[in-house]
């Protein structure tokens, strides 16, 4: 949690092993991040890590369907399985009537479920959202967030949330507050 501009979106981007930093080290589970473009940072994003993004990052070109199954090509399930599981997860978020339509024509409420889907199909334990609600309306954050919590519940992941909203922060297990220092 933290104003505008304080870096919530930078930690949660190193962590994301999307961006550099110059000094220090960061350590998970008391292991030090490797390098951004090492094979070992390749294969904790691949393996460990889901991304929910503020802007999506969803192909606007492609279908539900396609944009799920991408994202699932880690996924050691079979074909049936994953077709299942992509079913499972689009009917939880009442998404599943535009699983057949592209992207480009859904709304933003409905790319941001569709968002959720791929974070909570992709492999991996963690999911890392960038402001998962920050373009909604409060009515549409709310639903957004609790359908983002019972995912997680469900799917037994961690979840680690960047917010500026205070009402979306206090839904949370835990809250950092992220001051931005003088440069």
């Amino acid at each position: 949690m933290g104003a505008s501009g304080s870096g919530k979106s930078t930690i949660l981007n190193i962590l994301g092993m999307l961006e550099t930093y110059d000094k220090g080290e960061i350590k998970i589970a008391g292991k030090e991040l490797p390098a951004i473009n090492s094979v070992a940072a390749t294969k904790l994003r691949r393996y460990h890590i889901s991304y929910l993004f503020q802007s999506f990052a969803l192909l606007n070109n492609r279908t539900v369907f396609d944009n799920l199954w991408i994202a699932m090509a880690y996924n050691k399930e079979s074909k049936s399985v994953k077709h299942q599981m992509i079913d499972a997860v689009l009917a939880e978020l009442n998404i599943e009537y535009a699983k057949n339509d592209r992207i480009a024509v859904l709304s933003g409420g409905e790319q941001q479920r569709v968002a959720i889907a791929r974070a909570m199909l992709k492999p991996g334990s963690l999911i890392l959202a960038d402001e998962p609600t920050g373009s909604l309306d409060r009515d549409l954050a709310d639903k957004v967030f609790a359908q983002l919590q019972a995912m997680n519940k469900e799917y037994n992941k961690t979840l680690l949330v960047v917010t500026h909203d205070p009402l979306i922060a206090q839904r949370c297990d835990r809250v950092l507050h992220i001051e931005a220092l003088a440069r």
